[in-house]
């Protein structure tokens, strides 16, 4: 009987001193997550410190663009390509609005009157401005414009009929040159939208016409 407790007291001694080997477990595993912690706050820390960096580059004076600054530079330079082409210059008219750009082209020296079939001049502008439009993803809509004087012929019975067939004409032959058909429409809107006085000659002239709009929406 005295053995028996005898080796229960030595058991509980026992337990009793290896107890610190626990808290020494314990210790050790909070060190150890504390040191991974750190050790992840400080790469962090360095992360962020490089990213800081390329955010210095891309807004600073060192030559680089962001994203954005770049997409806008791009848009820019396309901008001022058209705007500058030469061809275009002096067999359009151009101009900026909310949508985008414009190209119009007039009738006189591009249509029959009456007629919606492409003369070889309207071909070589088309061409033209295909060529300028084929890096950029903008869609384009083509636009038939007439007068307000009533039209009746053997092809068309009306200016709507007659301002369609242009517009599709005009995008028939983007297409052949290369344009993608998904990035185009046409639309006609007969004499309803002047852009001048139709009670006179002059501007009779002017309403009559088709309208390239490259639209500052890709999509």
């Amino acid at each position: 009987m005295t053995n028996f407790l005898n080796k229960k007291e030595n058991s509980k001694g026992s337990e009793f001193r290896n107890r610190w080997l626990i808290s020494y477990a314990d210790l050790t595993t909070l060190l150890l997550a504390l040191f991974i912690v750190l050790y992840a706050a400080a790469d962090k820390d360095r992360a962020k410190q490089i990213a800081d960096s390329f955010s210095d580059q891309n807004t600073g004076g060192s030559g680089i663009l962001s994203g954005q600054d770049s997409n806008e530079k791009i848009k820019k330079d396309f901008e001022q390509g058209l705007l500058e082409n030469p061809v275009l210059i002096k067999k359009t008219k151009m101009r900026k609005t909310i949508e985008g750009i414009t190209v119009s082209i007039s009738e006189t020296g591009f249509f029959a009157p009456g007629e919606a079939e492409i003369e070889d001049e309207t071909a070589e502008v088309i061409s033209t401005l295909a060529e300028s439009l084929k890096e950029n993803q903008h869609k384009i809509r083509v636009e038939g414009h007439t007068d307000s004087q009533p039209i009746s012929n053997a092809k068309y019975s009306s200016n709507w009929e007659l301002s369609t067939a242009r517009a599709s004409s005009v995008l028939l032959l983007f297409a052949e040159n290369g344009i993608s058909p998904e990035r185009l429409s046409a639309a006609g809107y007969g004499g309803f939208q002047p852009v001048a006085d139709n009670s006179t000659a002059e501007g009779r002239a002017k309403n009559r016409r088709v309208d390239v709009v490259i639209l500052n929406k890709k999509k």
